[in-house]
């Protein structure tokens, strides 16, 4: 299983036209501090009230996505990940790609996990976590490769025995056709026999 990290925000006062006692600010506070108590219900639900007021800060938007990450629903909070643009803000690259990747993970979704946790070792390479998620995804990627070959083999073993079943099964009507042949044959043959056999023959009267 990987290691969970998730990154929130507290946005700050000097962003363009955000300020402390902004309606939206402090939803996004009170969301945080619902989250950090574990109340992620909560924190979901101010969250998306602050979505609702600025829908296009990015910070609101990986805040929404948290929560719905650890109410364990992955999908939507790969969806809500994806929306943001890291251009756009000064979210750190490698929580980011942490934080995309562990969503991918939680999806099954391996392949693109490891790309995204290799992204965010790219943009910190000290991080240990992100390290043993690479880790265990990379472990994960290889068990089901394993399997699918494993798979295959038995596949390729079954396809084998069933032509081997099916070559017996025609030797056999190839076996049982011809002494099916033989044995009308014999008795075609014993049948001229004895029909040679009751023929009376007539002596020359000299």
């Amino acid at each position: 299983m990987e290691k969970k990290r998730l990154t929130i925000f507290l946005l700050v006062p000097f962003l363009l036209f955000w300020h402390w006692f902004e309606p939206a600010a402090k939803k996004n506070r009170a969301g945080i501090e619902a989250f950090e108590a574990k109340k992620y219900d909560e924190a979901l639900k101010e969250f998306l009230s602050a979505k609702g007021i600025k829908p296009d800060l990015p910070e609101l938007k990986s805040n929404t996505a948290a929560s719905l990450y650890k109410l364990k629903k992955y999908k939507e909070a790969l969806e809500e990940f994806s929306q943001i643009d890291l251009e756009k803000t000064d979210i750190s690259k490698a929580d980011f790609f942490y934080n995309l990747g562990s969503s991918f993970f939680r999806l099954n979704q391996f392949d693109k996990a490891l790309v995204n946790y290799k992204k965010s070792l790219l943009a910190d390479s000290d991080d240990i976590e992100a390290k043993k998620n690479f880790e265990i995804t990379l472990q994960k990627i290889q068990k089901q490769k394993k399997k699918q070959q494993d798979k295959n083999q038995d596949k390729d073993n079954k396809d084998k025995k069933k032509e081997k079943q099916d070559q017996q099964q025609q030797k056999q009507k190839k076996h049982k056709n011809l002494l099916q042949y033989l044995n009308q044959k014999e008795k075609k043959q014993m049948k001229d026999k004895k029909r040679k056999i009751g023929v009376a023959r007539k002596e020359k009267d000299w």
